[in-house]
């Protein structure tokens, strides 16, 4: 995280998970760093340096010090007490007391860019003006601590799960924790919980991290959005599986795959297709789906009849999934890629089992076995699809000619969603239906309904797009930058976020 960006409280949450606090003593000495390295890559996410009694230029040093060794993993260094101590040293916060530097005064001296994390001694303190300012709260002390003599009485489990009840800001139990109680205090939903003795006091610092991270997981895993694709690979990674596992991965999910066939491909365009056996692809789609699961599957290529029926066959038996079907027909290219009998074993088997199909002007065409011109053909042509039983068809509006192109879904009701946008002119299009399907995808997995995965689907291709812009890979066309703005991989067990 560089100076000038500020945490999402999405980031911060995830970096405040476990929270070490340490008095700085370590840091004098080779083998006290050794130490803090060892805790740093063995699972501490955040790191406060406490330290009351040491003079300012030390503090300054000791937190320069602590920066450099918390910068590979991007754990934020946090300064207790002292915001002149983090201004002159960089560091990425401070954290106050109730009886410290006002937080208007540490915001306007630090910048907007600094975490600000508050002590709270009493659930009052909740919704004071203070509290609601900060980035992050901290309940203080949690249980009696020797480290903690001087402070409100102890909040206890009972009062913890209360504050976690009464703010959705991100949370921090700090105060007598340990790996003997860990499990309890993190099963309140805290985002952080905060230790020094635990770590500190431990032989082997980056073990007892490890051992403390590892409980915390066991306590509360994530649960990400898992998306599964069922579509062909392409050799250029491009388009197809490729593309989709980048475009989840990309969208803070994670993406699985079922081959349906291997294509000797390239920029300039398809030059064979091996097909994985129907039985093999059936192997692959229940091998995923009866272990991880999914919360969204996209179909990509399915270039013959066998293979659409194994597919049909795997969605009956896993009903109530999003599903988002992209029939892949025809390359950016021009090559087609599937089996005339294949067009209308998809209308009979497929349809009715998918939430949203988004075929270009194309592979549109293809369904109905008619060229389409103009977007009033396209919108009529996806009610024809729809009376034949497709729940909702995204018509994309790329290969109309014309400066803007209009993308429109439709259902059975008429028109539920639709965007203008001017044309991109690049030649690094390839891949781009692939990766607007598995982003529609990804964002049912996350929890959008159809409309507003559509929408942010459709945004986020235009930026991929764009991002890409300038690529030269191959000498026909090249792919979307999908990682333009990663996302970190979401925690959708998070109700606080």
């Amino acid at each position: 995280m560089s100076a000038s960006e500020r945490w999402t409280p999405a980031a911060l949450r995830e970096r405040l998970r476990l929270y070490w606090v340490i008095d700085g003593s370590d840091l004098d000495t080779e083998a006290g760093r050794a130490r803090v390295r060892d805790a740093l890559c063995s699972g501490v996410s955040c790191v406060q340096l406490r330290d009351k009694h040491s003079d300012t230029r030390t503090l300054v040093e000791r937190t320069r010090a602590l920066l450099d060794m918390a910068r590979p993993w991007r754990v934020p260094v946090i300064v207790n007490d002292r915001a002149d101590v983090a201004l002159a040293a960089g560091a990425d916060g401070v954290h106050l007391g109730q009886s410290d530097l006002p937080l208007a005064q540490a915001r306007a001296w630090l910048g907007p860019q600094a975490i600000i994390g508050l002590s709270l001694e009493r659930p009052e303190q909740l919704q004071q003006p203070d509290a609601l300012a900060a980035d992050y709260l901290a309940v203080s002390p949690l249980f009696d601590t020797p480290t903690k003599t001087d402070t409100a009485p102890a909040w206890g489990l009972a009062g913890l799960r209360q504050a976690r009840a009464a703010t959705r800001a991100p949370l921090v139990a700090i105060g007598g924790i340990s790996a003997d109680n860990l499990g309890e205090v993190w099963a309140t939903g805290v985002d952080g919980v905060a230790v020094v003795r635990a770590i500190s006091a431990a032989a082997d610092t980056g073990a007892a991290a490890a051992q403390l991270r590892a409980r915390m997981a066991e306590v509360r895993p994530w649960r990400v959005p898992r998306v599964l694709a069922i579509a062909g690979s392409d050799s250029g990674g491009g388009a197809g599986i490729q593309a989709d596992l980048k475009t989840v991965a990309a969208l803070g999910g994670h993406g699985m795959s079922a081959i349906t066939a291997l294509t000797a491909q390239n920029s300039v365009g398809v030059q064979a297709i091996h097909a994985a056996p129907p039985e093999f692809l059936a192997q692959q789609i229940e091998a995923v789906l009866s272990d991880i699961g999914a919360d969204a599957i996209k179909i990509g290529m399915l270039h013959d009849e066998a293979t659409a029926a194994v597919v049909a066959e795997a969605l009956q038996r896993h009903p109530g999934l999003p599903v988002v079907l992209d029939p892949v027909m025809v390359a950016t290219s021009g090559h087609t890629l599937i089996t005339p009998p294949t067009v209308q074993r998809l209308r009979e088997r497929l349809f009715g089992l998918c939430t949203v199909l988004t075929p270009n002007l194309d592979e549109l065409g293809l369904l109905v076995g008619e060229r389409i011109t103009t977007l009033d053909a396209a919108l009529q042509t996806a009610q024809t699809l729809i009376a034949q039983g497709a729940r909702a068809v995204l018509v994309k509006g790329g290969h109309l000619s014309g400066d803007t192109l209009t993308d429109t879904l439709v259902d059975a009701s008429g028109v539920r969603w639709q965007r203008n946008a001017p044309r991109l002119h690049s030649r690094n299009l390839h891949g781009t239906g692939c990766s607007l399907s598995s982003a529609i995808a990804t964002h049912l997995a996350r929890g959008a309904d159809l409309v507003a995965a559509v929408d942010a689907a459709h945004h986020w291709v235009r930026k991929a797009l764009l991002a890409g812009i300038d690529l030269r890979l191959g000498a026909g066309h090249g792919p979307l930058n999908h990682f333009h703005h990663p996302m970190p991989l979401l925690n959708l067990e998070n109700t606080h976020a």
